[in-house]
């Protein structure tokens, strides 16, 4: 109920602002990094530089630092890239707050303003308040808890570590949490508010057996002692690569499923590379059946919706140009075939069809066939609705105008409706987290737009500026989806893992430089810049030293989250094949276990029978090996049969099986065919000649199939002589025509002039 209470009081505590969310503050920063660039040193507008900036700031906040004790800082030091830094850093915040003041909140004030309630409320008056799983908390999060002790009848913290002395030892695993308790009981003490002797769990109830509570001590450093007996709920697994290390987790899990009752929701998978593994797990998992939720947040970017949006405005930003205007049309919405699209698009590459020749006139050039009235309709469709968008931003373009009449042309063009209709489809085909993701993304997008309009409403934009801001709102958005089914595999970075109700864990990816990391990113301030602030009073988020503690204890986190298995996992090579090294806590799992059952797809081939569609290529893989000559089980001869006979994969076998057996020996080819391709009589070249010499297959395209290159409204090298002397003669015969021209009207004049002379 605590966070029910905080939304409330905050909600009810004379707020009445929007709050600018983190693709507002995207496009908000973007703009500042333009806007701002002369008074600038260090940052320039790009999108690494709005990311770093709205982390900056965002430190700033969470740890309650003000512009003013930057600009104190930056006055006294003597190190004059700190100083720049500062300055820069400065300029922006300042100008953020400007900006948002009158009308907005950023999310990071929110705790702030509720530190700042809590003194005038009497909600939580003699409550009894339990704060769990947190390993650390920020000064804004520590100034909450000074209140709501002040308030409260009792306020229970639990804290992951062995003890609540303060920490000495660097290398202790519980070091930050030691920290934590540290400043707790500090603020405790300087509030006079009687802190109650610690209550350390001295029965553990996780772990099902004695392996995994050994492991469990040996993590956290409290003993080294060898398990002499064998394993069978800690196994290591060394993949060939990555495909096969996930095909192998892949089974493991079915045969949990399976043969040992196992439900989907109580198994997890535990990486920390989630963008190499997200992919192949989604990939791997749907050929198995295996119902799997990914607990991360989609790229938004590459979005269908996203990207005819901004192919729309693009068109304008870019004059026309031909890639943007295709861009524009293949994104899906097109009221065009693909044959259409085809033909339209080889007659624009012809003639340079781009900026005003697509609206200017109708198009009068055809050849081969064309038809110039179906081409003049296309080109009727395409330009009509963005004309008319154009034409209501005649007079003026601020983002709020260019916002409303985009909503305006999704509408005409019924965008919504088609983006329904699709999700529908996916809904009945059983792609549900598709689906999901076709239904929202229409509400992110126009979330994203209304927010352009509403932080910078009278700003007066360029279509090209136009574009950025929207295109950095939306890449910041993010799309995060929900689970699809209750009973699925959850997919979590070790940082975001579950830490309760999970009966088998796979920490895949063990591998050296990942399982641990090898590098943390310092931000905009280094670690010396954080050191230097610290010691004049402001303390901010943790150097590099002390993440690599933090991330030594998520390790410790990973290891000890399962209740009955741990899997382990790391491939010898990687995506393009580079060698890959085992983790060093391999090695010290190897030593806690030394008789730890290992497998590996390296010394001999791991097949089972699973699914139809996962099997099936199981099949095609053992084919191959007996091809090449290796010995197979009997029971994939009678499988091939199984699937020969089966109808839906029949013909998929077939296909495959030319693959397999394939051999690159070219076939004779009749005198038929021969005689079709290129006649009874022999033309031939030097030219024609040398090219079948350098390549025969070339010389079939295009000397027996006929094919020739695009079209391209071009001028080549070889008709520059051409296009020069055609140039020369069309100016001298204007200069001439208008020679001519002139002295007649000279004439006429002087016949007038003597008309009037005489009358």
């Amino acid at each position: 109920m605590l966070v029910w209470h905080i939304v409330f009081l905050v909600k009810n505590g004379g707020l009445a602002k929007v709050e600018l969310s983190k693709s507002g503050k995207a496009m908000l920063v973007s703009h500042l990094l333009q806007k701002q660039k002369k008074n600038l040193t260090f940052l320039s507008r790009s999108e690494e530089n709005v990311e770093l900036v709205i982390e900056q700031i965002k430190e700033l906040k969470k740890h309650m630092v003000t512009n003013l004790m930057l600009q104190n800082i930056k006055n006294e030091t003597q190190n004059p890239y700190l100083k720049a830094k500062l300055e820069d850093i400065s300029v922006l915040y300042d100008a953020h707050g400007e900006t948002i003041k009158s009308a907005y909140i950023d999310e990071e004030d929110v705790l702030t303003i509720l530190a700042n309630k809590l003194e005038e409320s009497n909600m939580f008056q003699d409550t009894i308040i339990y704060i769990d799983e947190f390993s650390g908390f920020t000064k804004q999060e520590y100034e909450i808890i000074r209140k709501l002790l002040r308030k409260a009848k009792e306020v229970n913290i639990t804290i992951c570590t062995n003890t609540l002395e303060e920490a000495n030892d660097l290398n202790d695993i519980f070091y930050t949490n030691k920290q934590t308790a540290s400043k707790l009981i500090k603020i405790a003490k300087e509030e006079q508010v009687e802190i109650s002797p610690p209550e350390p769990r001295k029965e553990q109830k996780r772990f099902q057996n004695e392996e995994l509570y050994l492991l469990e001590k040996n993590m956290s450093g409290l003993e080294t002692v060898k398990y002499e007996k064998e394993t069978t709920n800690i196994e290591l697994f060394l993949a060939q690569n990555l495909f096969s290390e996930i095909e192998q987790v892949a089974k493991t899990i079915l045969h949990l499923v399976k043969e040992e009752d196992y439900r989907y929701r109580d198994i997890s998978v535990i990486t920390k590379n989630m963008e190499q593994y997200a992919g192949l797990i989604t990939a791997i998992f749907a050929r198995f059946h295996i119902p799997v939720f990914v607990d991360q947040k989609k790229d938004f970017s590459n979005n269908i919706l996203v990207k005819y949006l901004l192919s729309v405005v693009e068109i304008f930003a870019k004059n026309w140009s031909y890639e943007t205007v295709f861009h524009y049309l293949k994104t899906g919405f097109s009221p065009f075939t693909k044959e259409e699209l085809f033909e339209l698009e080889n007659y624009c590459i012809s003639y340079g069809i781009k900026g005003n020749k697509w609206y200017k006139q109708e198009w009068k050039i055809a050849k081969n066939g064309e038809s110039l009235e179906k081409l003049n309709q296309m080109r009727q469709k395409v330009i009509t609705p963005l004309l008319e968008f154009k034409n209501k931003l005649a007079k003026t373009k601020t983002a709020r105008d260019i916002s409303k009449a985009l909503y305006e042309f999704l509408l005409q063009n019924e965008i919504d409706e088609t983006l329904y209709k699709k999700a529908e489809e996916l809904r009945e085909d059983g792609r549900i987290e598709l689906s999901n993701i076709y239904e929202t993304s229409w509400d992110i997008v126009i979330g994203v737009m209304d927010e352009l309009s509403m932080v910078l409403p009278e700003e007066s934009l360029s279509f090209e500026e136009y574009t950025k801001l929207l295109k950095m709102g939306l890449v910041s958005s993010g799309l995060g989806t929900i689970p699809a089914t209750i009973d699925q595999v959850m997919i979590a970075d070790v940082e975001r893992s579950r830490t309760h109700k999970v009966k088998a864990a796979f920490l895949i990816g063990m591998n050296d430089g990942v399982f641990p990391s090898n590098h943390k990113e310092e931000g905009f301030l280094n670690d010396q810049d954080r050191e230097y602030l610290k010691g004049q009073g402001v303390e901010l988020a943790k150097d590099t030293k002390e993440q690599l503690y933090e991330e030594n204890f998520n390790i410790y986190k990973a290891f000890t989250i399962p209740e009955e298995k741990l899997l382990i996992s790391y491939a010898s090579s990687d995506n393009e094949g580079k060698t890959l090294r085992p983790s060093v806590l391999i090695s010290k799992l190897k030593r806690i276990y030394p008789h730890m059952t290992q497998k590996s797809d390296m010394i001999e081939k791991i097949s089972s029978i699973t699914t139809k569609e996962a099997t099936f290529y199981e099949l095609l893989s053992n084919i191959r090996d007996f091809e090449d000559g290796k010995e197979i089980d009997e029971m994939w001869f009678s499988l091939y049969w199984f699937y020969r006979e089966d109808s839906e994969y029949k013909k998929r076998l077939e296909e495959a099986m030319k693959g397999i057996v394939y051999q690159n020996k070219p076939p004779h080819i009749s005198k038929q065919n021969i005689q079709d391709l290129y006649g009874n009589t022999l033309k031939t070249s030097i030219s024609r000649l040398e090219q079948y010499k350098r390549c025969a297959f070339s010389f079939y395209l295009k000397y027996g199939l006929g094919l020739k290159e695009n079209s391209l409204f071009e001028v080549k090298s070889i008709d520059t002589g051409n296009f020069m002397h055609e140039v020369i003669d069309e100016f001298f015969s204007q200069v001439l025509r208008k020679k001519v021209k002139t002295k007649g009207n000279d004439k006429r004049r002087n016949r007038g002039n003597h008309k009037k002379y005489h009358s």
